[in-house]
């Protein structure tokens, strides 16, 4: 396969919403050569969490899937550990998590297929032209040297933001974008459009550029719509 059919897609917070991550995979069609790489959250918030998961493994028989721990998935791991702990996941939209196994659920009703799948979650993936993660970075350290905390919960402030001492382009999801329009800064870029509540879920392909949208209920966004406030392309149609 040679690399102009290789394709590296990033996908933003899905947060439940198999639908919308449906309609998308559905539009991609993904091959054995591409690799989609999801930027954390894929629980919670959203109804749908378990399917979601559900999907996730029958899409690694299907194409190279990378997993990039969000904050939430954090906050699910940290439940196990303490009754603190698991009340604070379900209020930031863990109980959507449960209930979608089996409603007023507890922890033992997820497989242990989904705690294996979320344990292959890692804290960011760089290739030589872009690095992946969930929220945010520190411009001046080396991925290998950043701290979780900011990889997982740090916010995407645009005029905080600098390019990063690689000089590769940072994409990431995490910060929502109220108007649910993707952030292009040139060198990092927000894809996380607010799915869950009235937004889309969103996919790029980095190295064209080809994006793909969809909303909660599974409906595509139309290409003549305004897609970003910077310098993306329209939607791929």
């Amino acid at each position: 396969m040679d690399a102009a059919s290789e394709r590296l897609i990033a996908i933003g917070d899905v947060h439940g919403c198999v639908h919308a991550l449906d309609a998308l995979l559905k539009e991609i069609a993904p091959s054995s050569s591409d690799r989609l790489v999801f930027l954390g959250d894929l629980i919670d918030q959203g109804r749908d969490s378990a399917a979601v998961l559900n999907r996730l493994i029958e899409l690694r028989r299907q194409c190279q899937v990378v997993l990039i721990q969000g904050n939430h998935e954090e906050m699910l791991f940290s439940a196990r550990e303490s009754e603190k702990a698991l009340r604070y996941w379900e209020d930031c939209g863990g109980v959507y998590t449960l209930n979608s196994y089996k409603f007023g659920a507890g922890l033992d009703v997820i497989p242990p297929e989904h705690w294996g799948l979320l344990s292959t979650c890692i804290p960011y993936y760089e290739t030589d032209s872009f690095i992946l993660t969930h929220a945010n970075y520190d411009p001046n350290l080396p991925m290998n040297l950043q701290e979780s905390h900011h990889l997982r919960w740090g916010l995407f402030e645009p005029d905080e933001m600098h390019r990063h001492t690689s000089g590769k382009t940072v994409v990431v999801g995490h910060t929502e974008q109220r108007d649910c329009e993707i952030l292009d800064l040139g060198f990092a870029i927000c894809i996380d459009t607010a799915c869950w509540r009235h937004g889309w879920l969103t996919a790029l392909e980095l190295n064209l550029r080809t994006l793909w949208q969809a909303s909660r209920w599974g409906l595509l966004r139309e290409a003549e719509e305004p897609t970003h406030k910077g310098k993306l392309p329209q939607l791929a149609r």
